[in-house]
């Protein structure tokens, strides 16, 4: 791996998941990162390209069972993306800043949470979605809700940011422009590829199971539909009357969601459309389509593509994103990129694969 000279030092808590390994992937393409320690529990002393065989070349780094924060906090900025589970991802999160600023050193570093665990800021809902992860309250105060689209500012200002979850990003990202007129229910059909449910082998996403099926999962009680409603301003769901239904698709990557939904009054498409591109306009990843946006258009890339349909006060918004970028570590990385005060779109500005 060739030297260079950067400016911000990154640690990944967790680094033999999906998650973990594209951040590592991604990385590889920021002019302005170092990756410093990779994290593991299970994989202490084996090469990151002996976890991960596509990064063979990219990096000379082993996993550890713990995180070099002397060479960490070594740099201009310092940045630890924390990818493990739910229910163990925010509690590293916490013990990470702890020792930040043990060291007096908060003012130049960020922690970013890939996982739920830091998401919801009602107590109840967290305790009913995320049973197994720790209360967190004061650090789920203070920790900023990282969708870069709606919250460009307090993200470049944050210490610790909660990283969206991927079927909900899609969904907000569809349907925000008109979060403040919608009226009356609002269904949300959010197809997943396997790879959302992470390395570790589940039945539902064995590849015997998922090739050539089709299944709906967790309908009306899918843990990502409070983190839609909390991000379009209606947490407790008083006004906007959601239906959540999340499905599997028999594909590794992609996620595909089409909400269905009703203005106050009528809309015409034109109108529609440029409501759509106003409040879009300084979103480099999101992407306004003429037609219904398909996966191959954006699998490997962080950009999110939009369609929209309207007849009278009807709507229906399409939008498609890849989970393990747009609904992952692209994100992760997009809001590093702004609390590190760099353009967002550094290390991210790549097409996507095609064909897949």
């Amino acid at each position: 791996m060739s030297q260079r000279t950067t400016s911000i030092h990154a640690a990944i808590l967790g680094g033999t998941g999906y998650g973990g390994g594209e951040l590592l992937r991604l990385l590889t393409q920021h002019s302005q990162v170092s990756v410093t320690s990779v994290t593991s529990t299970s994989q202490v002393g084996r090469g990151i390209a002996e976890v991960h065989p596509h990064l063979r070349g990219f990096y000379d780094l082993s996993m550890t069972e713990a995180v070099d924060f002397d060479r960490l906090l070594d740099a201009e900025r310092s940045v630890v993306f924390c990818a493990l589970p739910h229910g163990h991802s925010g509690a590293a999160a916490d013990t990470v800043l702890r020792e930040i600023e043990r060291r007096g050193t908060t003012a130049r570093a960020t922690v970013i949470d890939l996982s739920g665990d830091l998401r919801l800021r009602n107590a109840g809902l967290h305790r009913q979605h995320y049973p197994d992860a720790p209360e967190l309250t004061d650090r789920r105060a203070m920790a900023v809700y990282g969708l870069p689209e709606l919250q460009r500012e307090s993200i470049r200002a944050a210490r610790l940011i909660a990283n969206p979850g991927c079927l909900a990003s899609a969904a907000i990202l569809a349907l925000a422009p008109l979060a403040d007129e919608l009226a009356g229910p609002v269904a949300i059909d959010a197809k997943t590829g396997s790879s959302g449910s992470g390395r570790e082998l589940k039945a539902t996403t064995h590849h015997p199971t998922r090739h050539a099926d089709f299944r709906a999962y967790k309908p009306l009680a899918h843990q990502h539909e409070p983190e839609i409603l909390q991000a379009l301003g209606d947490p407790n769901g008083e006004r906007i009357a959601a239906s959540f239904v999340a499905q599997s698709m028999d594909c590794a990557r992609g996620i595909y969601v089409t909400a269905h939904a009703a203005l106050a009054a009528d809309i015409a498409p034109l109108d529609l459309l440029e409501r759509y591109k106003r409040f879009y306009a300084s979103s480099p990843f999101v992407r306004m389509c003429a037609e219904p946006p398909t996966l191959q258009d954006v699998v490997g890339s962080n950009f999110c593509d939009i369609a929209l349909a309207c007849r009278d006060r009807r709507i229906v918004v399409m939008a498609a994103l890849d989970n393990l970028i747009k609904g992952m570590a692209g994100t992760a990385i997009q809001n590093m990129n702004l609390a590190c005060g760099l353009p967002e779109e550094t290390g991210l500005w790549t097409p996507s694969f095609r064909p897949v």
